[in-house]
Parts: C-alpha cells; sequence; structure tokens
C-alpha cells in the first residue's frame, strides 16, 4: 500500500488484536536444527477412473510426495519396474471386478516390500481376498480378510495406537467421506499377531479403520475404505493418506527441511511465524500488504533460510502451500538462491495463480544443483505475492501454511 492507505490499514489492523497477537518484527529466527520429514515416490496402480486417479496424484502431492499412475491391477504381471520408486498404492476400488492380480505381479510386490518398499492399500483389496483373489499377496496383508462390508456415507474414526508419523497433523477423532464403489468399506474384524489398528471406525459397532505391519524389510498399511475422491479432497483424508504413504516408506526418498529462518522483505506480519510453516497443519505465517516503495516490486516478499543436511544433492526443490485472504486476481512467484551468483536465480523460478484455497507450488532446480547450497550448506529460498488484477479488497494477506526444500541425495 502506499502512504495514503497507512491509516485505513491500521485501524484494521487494530480491530484484528483483540483476537491475534500481531508480531511487527521483520524478521523471524529460531536457533533450531532443521526438522526432517521424508517426500515418496509412489507408483499408482490405476482405478480405471481418470478422476480418482488425477485426485490421488493431486492428493499425494500436497502431502510433500510424487504419485505417479500405472497400470490397472489385473495388468500388473510382474514386468513393471518399480526401481526408484519408495512405495506402491494399490487402490482396486473402482475397478474392483476386473478380476484378479496375475500371481508374478503379486509375487513382485512381495518382494518388493521384503526388500525394503512399502505398500498401501484400499478396499475392495480384503473383500477380494475374502473372495479368493490376491491369495499370493495375502501373507504381505497385515489385515484378516472379511467378505463383509457397508455402504456409509461417512466414516467415523477413532484413533487406537499413536504413531507421530501418521498421527502428524491428524486429531484423535475425526469423520471422513465415504466414497461409493459399490459399497464404502469393508467390516475388517481383525488383524495378524505383530499387525497395529491405528484407528478403529465406529459408525456401525467397532472396526479396523486403518492397520499396518513391519514385512520383512518394508512395511504394509491397509485403508479398509474405498479411499475415493471424497475422502481424498478432504483436509484430514489426504493428510492422513500422505502420513500412512511416509510411514510405509521408512522415510525413503527426498529429506524435508524446514527454514530456520524467515526475513520478510515487503510486507507486515500479521500472525504466526517460522513454526507455522514447517508442516501443512492449517497452521499459517500471514503476511500482509503494507508499505510498498514502488509498483516495481512484490508487495510481499519473504524469504527462507534454512541448512542442508547434503553438501552435492542430486536434486532439490523448493515448495509452498499457501493461499490468499481474499478473492481476487493474485500470483505467486517462488525462487530458489544461487550462491555462485550471490542472487537469486533467473532459471530456477516458477509463478502460479493464487485463490483463496491452499495450493501447492513448486520450483526445482535445474543443474548444475550444487550452486542452490552453499558454505556451511546454507540454502535460501523466496516467494512473492502480486495483485495481478481486479481485487475485492485494497488490504490482502498471504497465508503460508509450508514452505520448505525437498533435497536427495
Amino acid at each position: 500500500m502506499f502512504f495514503s492507505d497507512i491509516i485505513g490499514f491500521l485501524g484494521l489492523e487494530g480491530k484484528m488484536t483483540r483476537y491475534l497477537r500481531i508480531v511487527r518484527a521483520m524478521a523471524v529466527c529460531a536457533a533450531m536444527l532443521p526438522g526432517v520429514a521424508h517426500s515418496a515416490r509412489v507408483y499408482i496402480t490405476s482405478s480405471g477412473n481418470t478422476t480418482q486417479d488425477s485426485t490421488v496424484v493431486s492428493s499425494l502431492a500436497s502431502a510433500g510426495h510424487t504419485g505417479v499412475i500405472g497400470l490397472t491391477h489385473i495388468q500388473f504381471d510382474g514386468t513393471q519396474s518399480l526401481t526408484g520408486f519408495d512405495a506402491v498404492l494399490l487402490q482396486p476400488n473402482y475397478n474392483w471386478f476386473i478380476g484378479d492380480m496375475p500371481l508374478a505381479g503379486q509375487a513382485q510386490l512381495v518382494a518388493f516390500v521384503q526388500q525394503g518398499g512399502g505398500l498401501v492399500t484400499t478396499e475392495w483389496l480384503l473383500w477380494l481376498t475374502a473372495s479368493g483373489n490376491f491369495q499370493t499377496l495375502k501373507q504381505a496383508m497385515p489385515a484378516v480378510e472379511t467378505s463383509s462390508y457397508n455402504g456409509d456415507t461417512t466414516h467415523h474414526f477413532v484413533q487406537a495406537t499413536p504413531n507421530n508419523t501418521i498421527n502428524s497433523g491428524i486429531p484423535a477423532d475425526f469423520v471422513l467421506p465415504g466414497d461409493n464403489a459399490q459399497g464404502s468399506e469393508t467390516n475388517v474384524a481383525a488383524v495378524k499377531a505383530n499387525a497395529t489398528v491405528f484407528y478403529n471406525t465406529v459408525n456401525n459397532g467397532l472396526f479396523v479403520g486403518l492397520c499396518g505391519w513391519d514385512f520383512g524389510n518394508g512395511r504394509v498399511a491397509q485403508f479398509s475404505q474405498t479411499v475415493g475422491e471424497g475422502h481424498l479432497s478432504d483436509p484430514i483424508g489426504f493428510r492422513l493418506t500422505g502420513n500412512v504413504v511416509e510411514w510405509v516408506s521408512h522415510g525413503a526418498g527426498s529429506i524435508q527441511i524446514n527454514p530456520t529462518s524467515v526475513v520478510v522483505r515487503l510486507g507486515q506480519i500479521n500472525s504466526g511465524g517460522l513454526g507455522q510453516i514447517s508442516d501443512i497443519d492449517g497452521q499459517a505465517l500471514r503476511v500482509c500488504k503494507f508499505i510498498v516503495p514502488n509498483q516495481q516490486v512484490a508487495p510481499i516478499t519473504v524469504e527462507v533460510n534454512g541448512t542442508s543436511p547434503v553438501a552435492s544433492p542430486t536434486q532439490f526443490q523448493f515448495r509452498t502451500f499457501s493461499r490468499m485472504s481474499i478473492t481476487g486476481s493474485f500470483s505467486e512467484t517462488i525462487d530458489l538462491f544461487d550462491w555462485n551468483l550471490n542472487n537469486f536465480s533467473p532459471s530456477a523460478v516458477f509463478t502460479a495463480t493464487l485463490g483463496t484455497t491452499y495450493v501447492p507450488i513448486g520450483v526445482a532446480a535445474d543443474v548444475p544443483v550444487s550452486r542452490f547450497v552453499g558454505s556451511g550448506n546454507a540454502i535460501r529460498a523466496r516467494y512473492r505475492i502480486r495483485q495481478v488484477g481486479p481485487a475485492s479488497s485494497a488490504f490482502w494477506c498471504c497465508d503460508m501454511d509450508q514452505a520448505v526444500w525437498f533435497v536427495r541425495p
């Protein structure tokens, strides 16, 4: 905003202080090591439903993972390469009726998990197993199969066994939409020895909602639901699915690096701080438009700094998860700092449209990647917010729920 707008803005700020603690400092720093989580690359068996498949990919992306749609389960015959994948998502839901997975494909999945890979399954796998299918893969399943099922339109989850990875950002009691694929959930009543029940569902009695176990050197997790578009589009549902993928992957794949400091170059912090931009949890750093020196700069310009555990990564990217506070036409530009140039890179930059719904935006480093890691393994990135068209108000803010790097050794 220009000086003529300041009084109005401060009046608005005065009202908001009754509800929010306003942080006026232009820099937020913390003496802490970067937190480490992981991003997995996931092979997804196709459901035969293009809307479902695209929803799975976008949901995993929002949770920090990379999903690749592969063949349907009946086409998965053991000849597909799983090299470079950390986990497989097996979803025989909308195409449950097409037949059994070839035995060689089932054997490949068993070996993949035994050798350290992850496997996540949805229904109707257990129902199909009770009907005589998937008998080779059955040995890797933590749940006891059954042909009992329901068509509930919602599923009430209650935590049974705490797990830091699976429970991250998830309440102990919540409801997710049910997705009807000629039913929505298998009534799983029991799990095998050494398996863990993470959540029960309690709509019509007590059933196993989500379970898992270690199998060989890998892990398997099983949802008792069809996990369709409703589940995956729900903010808790996509987070839970992403957490499960991370758990089965043993934290394999890219390393997530959380910022150690945030510096607001333009704009004013309205609420939140460094602690709000590491995890996707609905808690955001809100920076608002304030004094704008000229029309060429982005009214909100924020830099984040961190430390990479890898001096010479093979892959390097920065990702944000953000939204605007009001309706209008806005853009977000993110870029990486090139330490060889001692400036932000003109090539490692990406711009996307930003609205009032949280969206993931990412930029990957071009080669050589090592120039984006500086002395002492320092790393830096930036996000800038501009109004590019009409907006519902002259006073606007950006909510940043996550701003992190992903590097692969």
